[in-house]
């Protein structure tokens, strides 16, 4: 989907408004920026491989920054190495979603930007370092959603509270920044997105998460599997610091407390909440994974031999899916399949329009692909009511529409329609793919 709106912005040389199809897309456009800005040198011809090149520079600066971090609990060079790895080989973060072609990273990276430079800006009381943390969380929430202000405003209370007297520690210099990330939203929606109702879609995209109806005993299902599904994701780290911190009564660094205490405040929502995904928690991944860095190095030796027999075998296991696991999915499962459909679809329109209305991953990979080999000339838009001599692809029946042919595609059906012209050309498309 970012991919397809970086390609249409760069066409359509309108910065500020993301489009997918041809229409607006109700989110603002961050990652489009920085997707389209990498796609500058690697040629948009490479336009995935620039996504990937976002979230793979975004993962690395998410362990940078823990790093960061790291050196100011305990300022050793293999305890602040150590902190970097265990973020970076989380295992959702490791595995998927750190080199995916996707939003969240990026707006993992900004978030963690934004709560280390707040750290600082408190401890320094400094309101440059203020302003500067405000600035990066607004980043966050232009990548993608609103969420990233709990993380922000939540440190933020946790950073400034003072464990002794019981009250909130902080300079009037530094809370000047505190409006500042609910003005960004404000000016970005009341004039950039003025006409589209964008704060309303967002926020809504937050309540129908919170307010969904579900059974009681799916409801109950997921409060029970979520603690678990969540340290299985983020494994091998988070299971084996749980049990360093339930076996071993440890003296926990101030900061390491006041992260815990930020983690738990964010991730309760997620877990009470009736939807949520492992994704949303992506900004809290760098502060978990210092948390169980630091778990683990106040170990015994016995786990810290535990800890590099670890990072040793996740590496393995990565190169092994990159080497192999990886290349053998994009042939034989997903990747190349579409790009056999997107070139045949272009054989068999030899120059007559594409449109399409088909949202499923299944046809934005092969619009993705179509949009790659036509750019900059033309883009996949959705259909007028009134489009003639052109093919659409759908998920649904289509009125006044001849059926050109079904397509399966690893196990989705995809339809292609056709009228006028269109309809009597000679078709390239097989059934499978």
């Amino acid at each position: 989907m970012y991919t397809i709106g970086a390609m249409e912005m760069w066409q359509r040389q309108d910065y500020l408004h993301q489009t997918t199809f041809g229409e607006f897309y109700n989110r603002p456009p961050m990652i489009v920026w920085a997707i389209g800005l990498m796609a500058q040198i690697t040629g948009f011809k490479y336009i995935v491989v620039a996504a990937r090149l976002v979230s793979l520079f975004a993962t690395l600066g998410m362990a940078a920054l823990t790093a960061v971090l790291a050196r100011t609990v305990i300022n050793d060079k293999i305890f602040i190495v150590l902190s970097a790895l265990i973020t970076l080989t989380l295992g959702d973060l490791y595995f998927y979603r750190g080199w995916l072609a996707y939003a969240d990273p990026l707006m993992g990276f900004f978030t963690m930007a934004a709560v280390t430079v707040m750290y600082f800006a408190i401890r320094k009381n400094s309101w440059a370092l203020m302003i500067l943390s405000a600035l990066s969380i607004g980043a966050a929430f232009l990548t993608k959603s609103l969420t990233p202000f709990a993380i922000w405003y939540s440190a933020f209370i946790v950073f400034s509270w003072n464990t002794q007297d019981k009250r909130l520690h902080f300079s009037p210099l530094t809370s000047l920044g505190l409006p500042l990330p609910v003005l960004m939203a404000y000016f970005w929606f009341s004039f950039v997105s003025v006409h589209h109702n964008m704060g309303h879609s967002m926020l809504s995209d937050i309540l129908q998460k919170v307010l969904a109806t579900e059974s009681m005993l799916q409801y109950l299902k997921k409060i029970i599997v979520f603690p678990f599904s969540t340290a299985l994701n983020l494994s091998p780290w988070v299971p084996l610091a749980l049990i360093v911190l339930f076996r071993q009564r440890q003296t926990i660094h101030p900061l390491v407390r006041q992260l815990l205490l930020l983690v738990l405040i964010n991730l309760i929502p997620y877990w009470l909440a009736p939807q949520s995904h492992i994704r949303y928690l992506i900004g809290l991944y760098p502060l978990i994974g210092l948390i169980c860095a630091y778990l683990l190095w106040q170990s015994s030796p016995v786990i810290i031999l535990w800890v590099k027999r670890l990072l040793l075998t996740v590496v393995i296991l990565k190169w092994l899916f990159g080497l192999f696991l990886y290349p053998y999915y994009q042939e034989h499962i997903r990747g190349l399949n579409y790009v056999q459909v997107a070139q045949n679809l272009l054989s068999t329109a030899h120059g007559l329009p594409i449109y399409n209305h088909d949202g499923r991953s299944v046809a934005l990979n092969i619009v993705n692909e179509l949009d790659r080999r036509m750019y900059p000339h033309h883009f996949i838009e959705l259909p007028k009511e009134d489009w003639q001599n052109a093919f659409l692809l759908s998920m649904d029946p289509v009125k006044q529409a001849s059926l050109y042919q079904t397509l399966t595609i690893t196990g989705d059906k995809i339809f292609v329609y056709c009228r006028g012209t269109a309809c009597q050309r000679l078709s390239h498309l097989k059934q499978n793919y």
